[in-house]
């Protein structure tokens, strides 16, 4: 997906204040299995909470799997048509289909989301985790923002630990295309992913697991921003307007107002179309920072770098 673009830079957070070096560096040393009944065999040898296998899988996954960009810009049609009796059989055939999607992505090496989504879901089952291949929409273009788009574009994960659903892409972690190349980097910011933040970058295409994480409809999902995980992952907070589209005003500019913005940091912001940066005017009451975008353009896309990197996106009008 070109999700992947840069606006998802690296960026390093702990989760549930667990530390995962030692198991991180742990598997760093591991081979690059060409099965995943090898790969699960090996997480069970040397771990023994969930958590660590969890941790384990993804992060293998994450760092061993290339993503396919031929396939993103010559998309497979994936339609599975099969015959069944019952439903025991259908469900058998199902998982041989994508078994072969899994056992081709650890042969190659390569795959797009749902090579990731399915190939970490094996490596669960195999260690008896409770995981789930979750089908959605994910937005990878300010062009996109107010024009919901049901159609699924995306797969993650989730896997229930400790009673409790924790999200996770793979894909997304696993680097990002600059350039139309492939930059293998490791984003932890998509390894338990916050539940309060999850609708700014994903959302469901079954309603049970909307339910299970807040109250937000497609239209409201599309009306947003693009965030970038750098921004998600840091304690700024944009209070308003949060609508992914902006009005320019008669002065042609646009103000947009942050919580927790600390003066040091550094901001700049372009214009479609305008081929140097420029840094906003910033005024500070209390901890309220107003940004002022000076010769705003209409029916543009104004993106925002926050020190050094992708941080918003909106549409203007």
């Amino acid at each position: 997906m070109k999700q992947l673009l840069f606006f998802f830079l690296l960026i390093s957070v702990a989760t549930n204040s667990q530390d995962f070096k030692k198991v991180d560096s742990l598997v760093l040393e591991y081979p690059r299995f060409s099965k995943a009944e090898d790969l699960a065999t090996k997480i069970a040898k040397d771990f023994t909470s969930d958590e660590d296998k969890t941790r384990a899988a993804f992060y293998w996954i994450a760092k061993n799997i290339h993503y396919n960009l031929r396939e993103f810009h010559n998309p497979k049609q994936r339609h599975y048509n099969f015959s069944y009796s019952s439903e025991e059989e259908r469900i058998q055939k199902l998982q041989g289909l994508k078994d072969k999607i899994i056992d081709a992505a650890f042969i190659s090496k390569t795959g797009v989301c749902e090579e990731y989504a399915q190939s970490f879901k094996k490596v669960c089952d195999l260690l008896g985790l409770e995981s789930e291949v979750i089908v959605g929409t994910a937005r990878i273009s300010p062009e996109e923002i107010g024009k919901p788009k049901d159609t699924p574009n995306h797969a993650w994960n989730a896997v229930k630990l400790n009673n409790k659903w924790v999200l996770l892409d793979a894909t997304w972690a696993a680097g990002y295309v600059s350039n139309d190349k492939w930059v293998k980097e490791f984003n932890n910011y998509f390894y338990n992913i916050p539940k309060e933040k999850i609708f700014k970058t994903h959302f469901p295409k079954d309603t049970i697991w909307v339910l299970r994480f807040g109250r937000i409809t497609l239209e409201e999902y599309y009306n947003q921003p693009l965030y970038g995980a750098s921004f998600l992952n840091s304690k700024i907070e944009l209070v308003s307007p949060t609508t992914g589209i902006l009005k320019v005003n008669s002065s042609n500019e646009i103000k947009l107002n942050f919580k927790n913005l600390d003066k040091n940091t550094l901001i700049y912001y372009t214009f479609q179309g305008q081929r140097f940066a420029k840094k906003p005017i910033r005024t500070t009451v209390d901890n309220i920072t107003t940004l002022t975008f000076k010769e705003a353009k209409k029916n543009s896309f104004l993106r925002i770098h926050i020190n050094k990197k992708g941080a918003l996106q909106f549409k203007t009008k």
